[in-house]
C-alpha cells in the first residue's frame, strides 16, 4: 500500500472517531430544559406530555408539558406527580 493511501485511511479513521462525540444539530443538539419545575399541574390542564430520554444531546431525561393554553413547561422527571401521570399513560396504552 502506498503512503498516500495509508495517510488517507488514517485521516478517515480519525474523522470517524471524532464525529462520534459530536451532538446532532437542531432541537436534539442540546438540552431543551434549562430549568425544571416540580410544582403540581392539574392533569386536566395538560394537553400533551413529551418525554425526551437522556442521550448525547443532554445528560438528563427531559419532560416537557404542553398546557391547554399552549404554554410549555419543563417539569422534573423526579416529581412524584409526574411519575404518577407517566405511569397512568403507560397503563392506558397497555389496555388499548
Amino acid at each position: 500500500m502506498n503512503r498516500a493511501a495509508t495517510v488517507t485511511i488514517l485521516i478517515l479513521i480519525l474523522c470517524a472517531i471524532t464525529a462520534q462525540g459530536i451532538p446532532v444539530p437542531g432541537t436534539l443538539g442540546h438540552c431543551q430544559c434549562t430549568q425544571n419545575s416540580s410544582n403540581f399541574i392539574n392533569p386536566r390542564l395538560i394537553r400533551s406530555l413529551k418525554y425526551i430520554p437522556e442521550g448525547s444531546h443532554c445528560e438528563t431525561p427531559e419532560i416537557i408539558v404542553t398546557k391547554r393554553n399552549g404554554k410549555k413547561l419543563c417539569v422534573s422527571p423526579d416529581a412524584e406527580w409526574v411519575k404518577i401521570i407517566i405511569k397512568g399513560k403507560k397503563d392506558a396504552r397497555r389496555h388499548n
